[in-house]
């Protein structure tokens, strides 16, 4: 899986986005937000700038990332949900936000149980 640029900037937003969505970063959320930043290849500096004005930053487009292929949005979708459901259940927003993803990114998925099934179409 190649990742473009515009795919990890999109990958650390959609990301930031979603750990916003409770109004609440806890500090297991900004270390887990620093690991996705850097292991994209986004400074230290600017992750930490990031984290820190995220609630108040009323730029930061809170749509659904667009990822280049399904296989990276499914990457997106599925390891967002398993990095956050290890921190506390998802808020119904937050299930709802990554379902937008899902759907803005053409590939199906449903949430039960405090668990994200990818959906395959036949």
């Amino acid at each position: 899986m190649e990742l473009t640029y515009k795919d990890c900037s999109e990958f650390l937003r959609g990301f930031l986005v979603l750990v916003k969505k409770d109004n609440n970063i806890c500090e297991f959320e900004k270390n887990m937000s620093m690991v996705v930043g850097e292991y994209f290849g986004f400074a230290e500096e600017f992750c930490e700038e990031s984290i820190g004005a995220l609630l108040e930053n009323n730029f930061i487009s809170e749509e659904p990332p667009i990822f280049s292929s399904k296989i990276i949005a499914e990457f997106f979708i599925e390891e967002s949900y398993k990095i956050l459901s290890q921190i506390h259940p998802l808020a119904p927003n937050e299930e709802e936000w990554l379902l937008k993803t899902a759907e803005a990114n053409k590939v199906n998925y449903a949430i039960t149980e405090q668990k994200i099934i990818k959906i395959v179409l036949t």
